[in-house]
């Protein structure tokens, strides 16, 4: 038995259990698939599973905060719920999580794991769902080039939220690449949710759509890796569940699947604004700065070359009510304050400006729990385009109405 446990990155979720306050812990990185449902008690004492308090240790805290003994046996029966359900560091949890890399990454293709749930699993039926989305939003693709005077696109923003609730937002997003010259290499930098040791993971791996098989540029990931002196690679597991890159894949395979071939380098992207403004994060700071100035020189060799390279960074904006910690239902005037703030992180995309970007969201204290920071960042930072244009800005409704999610389309030139 563990004398000082360590309890792994997870989500505490309320919820309502048999008319008691219950909280349901769960795995954002999908590593551990299940949910344990834990009382209060229970959240007090995962508290100290920080890998330095010993058992005794933390009995004697539960008693003089609580003023109640804690058994034991109780303690040790939690610890043995949390290391089978993988929630812990241990040998156990990196054996267990050494065997998922191993079998995620012999097989041809990650799978296109949101399929038959966000949207149809089947071809056809995922065609008309995606034409709908155009005929709701931008309205059909109209495919041009800049040769008859439309700007390349170089830079992307795109929604990641689930397709059924802003899947016509992502169409001005592709409309924008349909109307300008195609890139052989999309870089698609994805929202890392579940958190990353590195900052970026990058999966040398094709996805798999209902609609054909994405490729990955190797050629493109492999210079990149060469340039970069961190270890892109060691964390490919939050892939195999992340939905961020594989949304924009489908779009991409609907767009110009047997039109134009095109290959993409999936980028997982995880920081917050304080490790680009706090000292104590200099070692993220130096990695986030040596990446971005990678990519930059990469995207310019693959450029000048003649292989035309587009970044698209897969975000969404604001995530306000009671799904995400607050007490009330947002309500007209709370939701105009969020549309301010927003829009002053999409008046810094629009700039093409890093820098102000990063002041803005440190100004806002995040306040609004921007789901996209460190892909945005990364897209503002390693782009080559000097101008922005929003293209559409909505803030949709989940969970029942009660709590709301923002998100946007923009094109950088």
């Amino acid at each position: 038995m563990n004398q000082h446990p360590k309890l792994r990155f997870v989500e505490a979720i309320p919820l309502d259990y048999e008319g008691e306050q219950r909280y349901a812990l769960r795995d954002p990185s999908g590593l551990a698939e299940d949910l344990i449902v834990v009382s209060g008690e229970a959240l007090f004492i995962l508290q100290f599973f920080d890998g330095r308090h010993a058992l005794v240790e933390i009995r004697a805290e539960f008693l003089k905060t609580l003023g109640a003994l804690l058994p034991e046996r109780k303690l040790l029966d939690l610890i043995a719920a949390l290391e089978q359900a993988h929630f812990l560091e241990s040998e156990s949890f990196q054996n267990y999580k050494s065997a998922q890399e191993r079998q995620m990454l012999a097989q041809p293709a990650r799978p296109a794991a949101h399929a038959g749930a966000s949207y149809p699993a089947e071809p056809e039926p995922l065609r008309q769902r995606l034409d709908s989305f155009y005929k709701a939003g931008a309205g059909w693709p109209v495919f041009q080039n800049s040769k008859n005077g439309v700007a390349a696109v170089k830079g992307l923003v795109a929604p990641h939220i689930d397709l059924r609730v802003g899947g016509p937002c992502y169409t001005h997003a592709y409309q924008a690449l349909a109307q300008s010259t195609p890139a052989d290499i999309y870089v698609i930098l994805g929202t890392g949710h579940g958190g990353l040791s590195n900052c970026y993971s990058c999966l040398k791996q094709d996805f798999a759509t209902p609609l054909g098989v994405v490729k990955h540029n190797a050629e493109f990931i492999a210079e990149l890796a060469r340039r970069h002196p961190y270890d892109l690679f060691s964390e490919p597991l939050p892939h195999r569940t992340e939905h961020t890159i594989e949304f924009q894949t489908v779009f991409l395979q609907h767009l110009f699947g047997g039109r134009k071939n095109f290959t993409i380098a999936p980028i997982l992207c995880s920081y917050a604004y304080p490790m680009l403004t706090d000292d104590r994060f200099d070692r993220e700071h130096k990695i986030i700065d040596t990446f971005v100035a990678t990519l930059r020189e990469t995207c310019a060799m693959f450029n000048a070359a003649g292989r035309r390279v587009c970044l698209i960074a897969s975000v969404d904006f604001s995530h306000i009510g009671p799904r995400y910690g607050e007490e009330q239902t947002p309500n007209t005037s709370f939701l105009q304050r969020v549309n301010d703030a927003d829009h002053q992180l999409i008046q810094a995309i629009t700039a093409v400006d890093a820098r102000q970007f990063v002041d803005a969201t440190a100004t806002l204290q995040d306040r609004y729990r921007v789901c996209g920071f460190a892909p945005i960042h990364t897209l503002l930072a390693a782009t080559s385009a000097k101008k922005g244009k929003l293209l559409k800005y909505e803030q949709g409704r989940v969970d029942d109405d009660k709590s709301v999610v923002s998100y946007a389309s923009l094109a950088l030139y």
